[in-house]
């Protein structure tokens, strides 16, 4: 069951890939463990590859934020040393990963200003 996905927030804009290894149960009990009140789920209407992979993707894009880590090699290192519990994130060679970065930024910022009336 392989998919990717394409998330845009406010904060970030990420694409992940998910290996055959992360099955419906295993994002269930991510899910259950990391967001109990199940705020995530009932946002994307039961849609679980979603709420898994916002999931995800806001712990990597806290981790790239936090510890200002500039490679998403660095970033999957730092990940799979911290949330040992989550399916692990594509580094080099790696063989038995679940979750690959393909991008991870942050959203683009637009302002609008007004501009005063020529007359």
């Amino acid at each position: 069951m392989a998919f990717s996905i394409k998330l845009n927030t406010e904060r970030y804009t990420a694409h992940l890939a998910f290996s055959s290894l992360v099955t419906n149960a295993i994002m269930l009990n991510s899910l259950a463990k990391k967001d109990p009140t199940g705020e995530l789920i009932d946002k994307y209407d039961g849609n679980i590859k979603a709420a898994f992979a916002t999931l995800a993707a806001d712990k990597l894009f806290s981790i790239h934020q936090i510890h200002e880590v500039n490679s998403h090699v660095h970033t999957a290192r730092r990940f799979n040393t911290i949330y040992r519990d989550f399916p692990l994130i594509y580094t080099d060679g790696m063989k038995d990963w679940g979750i690959k970065i393909i991008g991870l930024g942050q959203a683009p910022h637009f302002e609008i200003e007004a501009l005063e009336d020529i007359a």
